[in-house]
């Protein structure tokens, strides 16, 4: 921040005109854009296009030419079957969420720049079905000598210190979510599946500001666990599969993925 304010200046008068402005923003706010034409404004225009074509055709008959309604028909019926199609896959799903945090934490600095190990901070993912959010005191780790950034200089870090310093808990916004009729276990993918971060998460390493990359469909996971391979070398889950081990172990197998273990079995994540 002093790199990009350097060498400029405001005078007393700049700042009141400033303050005036923003006092006045409090009151009247922002302007409040136009409405746009959305998909569901053109999704009831279709629907009603559609219902009229029906009504047309079978009672009214107001238009003569009945190519009219079959093209109204064709059209709109294709665009609504479309738009129900796309939106129902995706609905829940929130691939590219990107919330603001309450500290602009970056990954990049930390993860990447720094070179953290993504544990030291999710210290449970090993052993427990939730990566986490690290608490103050492990900040405090670091930040309790280091109270200057690179990037935010003293303002974010500042939000870590105090929170520490008055116990309070930063309120973080998880990114990643899945409905709550699905069970996922970070311990089961990291600790037995030997899966990184990266390949679910992206890489956060690079990330700035956290967002969901992939979007954790059920679909998705199950095409990961059918060309997953399990690692059966010095893994105490996996070689408890005695007939799979001992035919990898003869050479009648040459690979074993998820899916052979019962990883696309519904009462695996949904029992």
């Amino acid at each position: 921040m002093t790199e990009v304010h350097k060498g400029f200046k405001m005078s007393p008068e700049d700042i009141m005109m400033i303050k005036a402005y923003m006092d006045q923003l409090v009151d009247s706010g922002l302007k409040q854009n136009k409405p746009v034409i959305t998909n569901l404004l053109i999704f009831i225009i279709a629907s009603f296009l559609f219902l009229f074509s029906i009504i047309d055709l079978i009672i009214s008959k107001i238009l003569k030419k009945k190519w009219i309604n079959y093209l109204i028909l064709l059209s709109t019926g294709l665009f609504i079957s479309n738009t129900l199609f796309v939106d129902g896959i995706a609905l829940g799903r929130s691939q590219g969420y990107s919330p603001e945090q309450p500290v602009k934490f970056s990954h990049a600095v930390h993860a990447g720049q720094n070179k953290t190990d993504c544990i030291y901070c999710h210290s449970s993912v090993k052993s427990s079905k939730s990566a986490g959010f690290p608490p103050e005191n492990v900040c405090m780790n670091c930040h309790f000598m280091v109270r200057n950034g690179t990037r935010s200089g003293t303002i974010e870090i500042a939000k870590v210190i105090s929170a520490y310093e008055n116990m309070k808990p930063i309120e973080w916004i998880k990114v990643h979510n899945l409905p709550d009729h699905v069970f996922f276990s970070h311990a089961q993918h990291v600790s037995a599946g030997g899966i990184s971060c990266q390949e679910c998460h992206g890489k956060v390493e690079e990330m700035n500001v956290i967002k969901q990359v992939n979007d954790l469909s059920m679909g998705w996971c199950i095409n990961c666990h059918r060309t997953k391979k399990i690692n059966f070398q010095n893994n105490n889950f996996y070689t408890e599969y005695k007939g799979l081990t001992d035919k990898i172990t003869k050479g009648e197998l040459d690979s074993v993925t998820v899916d052979m273990v019962g990883g696309i079995e519904c009462m695996k994540c949904h029992y």
